[in-house]
């Protein structure tokens, strides 16, 4: 039996689904991202990534790269940003993201360390790490009510 070509074109849309979700999983729309809880994590050398964290405005949730950076010859920073999210969680966020990508450079390993602040305290003024004196936690799960570091071994094959 022989489709008419009306009934053709209302199936070639389904044949688009497949490949798009094969595209979608190989970062094709976009480098692959990582949240909090992905702590290791691997690229290849050129390969863009992401690391998507929360941070509600309503909470004062905030980010910001520590010392000391990321090797320059493994990754380098090439974009941040925030997205806007809804005011309607539970949890008092409001579902925003702050969003840190990164370009694998040269095989190797080092670590990102990313400071995480709420209501912009973090022990220091204005939002800063302490002194030395006052260390703040590395933080072993999710963002929570309290300051810390959240460290990301990074290895570029």
């Amino acid at each position: 039996m022989i489709a008419s070509p009306r009934a053709s074109r209302r199936l070639a849309p389904l044949g688009l689904v497949p490949a798009l979700l094969v595209l979608t999983g190989c970062g094709l729309f976009g480098p692959a991202s990582y949240e909090p809880v992905d702590r290791s994590i691997e690229v290849d050398a050129g390969e863009e990534f992401e690391l998507e964290l929360p941070a509600g405005v309503s909470r004062g949730q905030s980010w910001s790269l520590a010392d000391p950076r990321p090797d320059r010859d493994v990754v380098r920073l090439v974009g941040r940003g925030r997205d806007g999210g809804d005011s309607g969680d539970n949890d008092g966020g409001d579902g925003s993201t702050q969003h840190f990508t990164f370009r694998g450079v040269e095989p190797g390993s080092t670590k990102v360390r990313l400071l995480y602040c709420v209501n912009g305290d973090c022990g220091g003024e204005g939002g800063t790490p302490p002194p030395s004196g006052a260390p703040l936690p590395t933080a072993t799960s999710t963002p929570g009510s309290e300051p810390a570091y959240y460290v990301f071994d990074i290895t570029v094959r």
